[in-house]
């Protein structure tokens, strides 16, 4: 195979996505676990981040991710500080709680997940590796929540 179509790619990936979202859901078994390691994940992706950039990044509205990050900041996973550019804006990053947190919930999925990559051949995990570095590396370059788009709405959100 020379090519493969990228609408047919697009596809593949979005139908994978979601069979291992489902997979760590069972994995985890806790939607609550779940959603906690979603959002310090997004948080470590971006921080020091603000609400709007959080929202943008965990797909929820500014005032739900107002929520979430005041539970995160309440069991001691992020620290709320001044943003430096706007000090009556907020912005987070994980504590050491935190990082720790997210660091046990992936060792455990990776844990679980595991067996089922086993059965793979040492080219397929070869293979595998790499387009998961190309994906990510796509993903960081290209990724639509970006800084500079969050502007105005972001600043009004944080005060």
């Amino acid at each position: 195979m020379d090519d493969v179509d990228s609408a047919e790619l697009v596809s593949g990936l979005v139908v994978v996505s979601s069979r291992l979202t489902r997979a760590l859901r069972r994995v985890i078994g806790n939607e609550s676990d779940l959603v906690t390691l979603r959002a310090l994940g997004v948080v470590e992706q971006y921080q020091p981040v603000r609400v709007g950039h959080f929202a943008q990044g965990y797909l929820c509205s500014q005032p739900a991710a107002t929520k979430v990050l005041a539970r995160l900041e309440e069991a001691g996973y992020v620290l709320r500080e001044a943003s430096p550019g706007d000090r009556r804006a907020s912005q987070f990053s994980l504590t050491d709680a935190g990082r720790s947190r997210l660091t046990e919930n992936r060792s455990i999925l990776a844990e679980r997940m595991e067996p089922y990559f086993e059965a793979l051949t040492p080219e397929d995990r070869l293979s595998v590796h790499r387009a998961l570095g190309l994906v990510s590396q796509y993903l960081q370059d290209q990724h639509p929540v970006d800084a500079e788009e969050v502007g105005q709405d972001d600043e009004q959100a944080d005060r």
